[in-house]
């Protein structure tokens, strides 16, 4: 699958890992589903979705920090 397929909430979550990774950085989950406006589910089901796709879409950063927000979220690199 192509970023450039996605539509629906799987496209939302694309987006806003792409622009919160220019602005601020890779983003938790949290942040992505309030920059997709969607609920916390509905962007861990497109997350789900879009770690699993072949060629890969995104990919799960750990977060070394000391926090309890989980991991953060990546485009993966283009081939």
């Amino acid at each position: 699958m192509r970023a450039e397929d996605l539509s629906g909430a799987d496209a939302a979550v694309y987006r806003a890992v792409a622009e919160r990774e220019v602005g601020t950085g890779a983003p938790h989950l949290q942040d992505i589903a309030r920059q997709a406006g969607l609920s916390l589910e509905a962007t861990r089901t497109a997350v789900h979705r879009l770690l699993h796709t072949e060629p890969k879409i995104l990919h799960e950063v750990p977060d070394t920090g000391r926090t309890d927000l989980g991991p953060f979220y990546e485009l993966a690199p283009r081939t």
